[in-house]
């Protein structure tokens, strides 16, 4: 134990030098401790957590001098490191894994970084407040099986965050008051089962969420009262097999959204009380069957919803009371 507590303190104290390769040594060497110390592991990559949550801002770009640009490059390469050490514990070919542990991203700063092939289950992974400007950061074939993701607040400027080909299996992602502000948020073949995904209030100014492809059996994906100015939103190809879709209270503003060749069987996709205010939702060639389509109270000003070419059957199947007899202006329905 005196060794451990020895090796703890040498590592912590690494961290915080000015010299870029002794703050790299003391990432490598808190992150060994924490392979060779299971009863502290959760303490270790608490530490390594904490180190990434420490002020990171980029120099000014107008002719900032040379030391603090390469104050600002080591920085990043330390930033990077301990993304890359905590995704490489989480893969399946980690001599230890750290997988059940809980990782704290609250407040910091990602302009990239690297997550790919990770698996979270159990636990809490907290992104709140984060702020993500620039760069990519991958996602892509994680998976997240119990976990409980936490984005709320967070910010996105212009970055891209990757979650291709990624697999969620129960627990919650919560993206609640999340800002989008250009960039773009890739869901493409992801697989959504039994988990709910909270887009509540968020706000997509400018901003691609792409979800070609995905799969949502049971769980939801809940954008109520989020606002949507611009951009676009991808459903296309996508399916949903029970589950609900809602976009209650949400408005849009000139925002472009395609359903086109997405299958629906049973759930919901709920509009109601949604203001869609210019722009167009498509439904090229969508196939309901079963599924409940709402727009009880939606406010439709300027915007268009396309249904013209897709096809309605089984017993739920429909566009809520009164809509399919006296569909309001911008809703285009099939032929009867």
């Amino acid at each position: 134990m005196r060794v451990f507590n020895r090796r703890f303190a040498t590592a912590t104290r690494r961290l915080g030098h000015t010299e870029t390769a002794v703050r790299l040594a003391g990432v490598y060497a808190l992150a060994g401790l924490a392979d060779d110390w299971p009863e502290s592991r959760q303490t270790c990559i608490d530490e390594l957590c904490a180190y990434l949550r420490m002020p990171y801002e980029p120099p000014p770009e107008a002719g900032p001098p040379a030391a603090e640009q390469l104050a600002f490059g080591g920085s990043q390469e330390v930033h990077h490191a301990v993304i890359s050490i905590i995704t490489a514990h989480l893969r399946d070919d980690a001599r230890v894994s750290w997988r059940g542990h809980d990782f704290d991203f609250t407040g910091v700063r990602f302009d990239g970084g690297d997550f790919s092939g990770a698996e979270f289950s159990a636990g809490t992974v907290d992104f709140s407040d984060a702020v993500f400007s620039g760069g990519t950061l991958d996602f892509t074939g994680t998976v997240f099986s119990g976990a409980t993701v936490d984005f709320t607040g967070a910010g996105f400027t212009g970055a891209t965050i990757d979650f291709t080909g990624t697999t969620f299996s129960g627990g919650t992602v919560h993206f609640v008051a999340a800002e989008f502000s250009g960039g773009t948020v890739l869901f493409g073949d992801a697989t959504f089962s039994g988990t709910t995904h909270y887009f509540i209030t968020a706000t997509f100014s400018g901003a691609s969420i792409d979800l070609t492809g995905a799969t949502c059996s049971s769980g939801a994906l809940d954008f109520a009262g989020a606002e949507f100015s611009g951009g676009t939103i991808g459903f296309t190809g996508a399916a949903l097999s029970g589950g609900t879709i809602g976009f209650t209270g949400a408005e849009f503003s000139g925002t472009i959204a395609h359903f086109n060749d997405a299958t629906f069987s049973g759930g919901t996709l709920d509009f109601t009380d949604a203001k869609l205010s210019g722009g167009a939702l498509h439904f090229t060639d969508a196939e309901f069957s079963g599924t409940a389509v709402v727009f009880t109270g939606t406010e439709f000003s300027g915007s268009t919803v396309d249904f013209s070419d897709a096809t309605f059957s089984g017993r739920r199947g429909g566009l809520g009371k009164g809509i399919a007899t006296d569909p309001p202006a911008g809703l285009l329905l099939p032929p009867a």
